[in-house]
């Protein structure tokens, strides 16, 4: 099984998570079969032409551990039949062992309407869902 997972930089920061796709160009797969890690920048992943979901799927990444997700990143990844998890610390190894030991929480709809992604005007409904905040 890979497991993807945004981090900060491939130096540095290559073993500690970012706070989520969407503020990083890096990610790391891990691959469960193997024991083995790549880290790369994100953009490797996915052309242009392509969204990451599918190529997520294209590369046999069905598994995402990130610590933030825009509502509606979860929602294609979700339809796309891939599975999203809450990271619970920002190491790398540690959340994909807590994964491995399922130990990771899926990341929900709910959680996000609770999180800082969630602009405090919104109400539970309207960051819940598709419709737009006021």
């Amino acid at each position: 099984m890979k497991i993807i997972i945004p981090i900060t930089d491939l130096e540095k920061g290559k073993n500690k998570l970012a706070k989520g796709f969407h503020n990083t160009d890096y990610s790391c797969i891990y691959n469960s079969l193997n024991n083995s890690y790549t880290w790369l920048k994100t953009k490797e992943i996915s052309n242009l032409d392509d969204n990451l979901s599918i190529a997520l799927k294209h590369k046999s990444i069905y598994v995402i551990i990130t610590s933030h997700m825009p509502y509606l990143a979860l929602r294609l990844f979700k339809e796309s039949g891939l599975a999203v998890y809450k990271a619970k610390s920002k190491n790398l190894k540690e959340n994909i062992t807590l994964f491995l030991n399922n130990e990771l929480e899926p990341f929900t709809s709910l959680q996000l309407s609770e999180g800082p992604s969630c602009s405090s005007t919104c109400s539970l409904n309207s960051c819940g869902s598709v419709s737009s905040c006021h």
